[in-house]
């Protein structure tokens, strides 16, 4: 099988630390999962106080983005195999310098630096452990 010195045990971790944040797809939900995060912005130095949820388009897409989440480590947590591994390795990548470029260039909050490091951090364990050579 294609990529099998990928673990199906570290598929399902990073799988499950995505579906931690899958309760941001429960539109009454979301509007607390976005103050937890300004509430951790606030210890690092940062804004404390979330903004609002005003528009219906900006609870759609927090909820929409959470359901996504949700169904992606649903399907790794149920079929952790190494080629969803890789595809998740790689888009963890792109989502990284997607943070990182909120951050430094949009003004995003601080916060987002702990997702940077997460998604960083899943991207290298899965994409290293996918393309080592395997034991001879």
């Amino acid at each position: 099988m294609r990529y099998a010195q990928l673990s199906p045990a570290k598929v399902r971790f990073w799988a499950s630390l995505d579906a931690a944040l899958a309760w941001m797809a429960i539109p009454p939900l979301a509007p607390q999962f976005l103050a937890l995060t300004y509430w951790l912005n606030g210890l690092l130095g940062g804004t404390a106080a979330a903004p609002s949820l005003a528009e219906p388009m900006h609870l759609l897409f927090v909820s929409l983005s959470g359901a996504l989440i949700g169904t992606w480590a649903l399907a790794r947590l149920l079929h952790p195999v190494g080629l969803l591994g890789v595809i998740d390795g790689w888009a963890r990548l792109y989502v990284a310098a997607v943070l990182a470029w909120v951050i430094l260039v949009a003004g995003g909050p601080p916060v987002l630096w702990l997702f940077v490091f997460t998604e960083a951090a899943g991207s290298v364990s899965q994409l290293r452990a996918a393309y080592a050579r395997p034991a001879a």
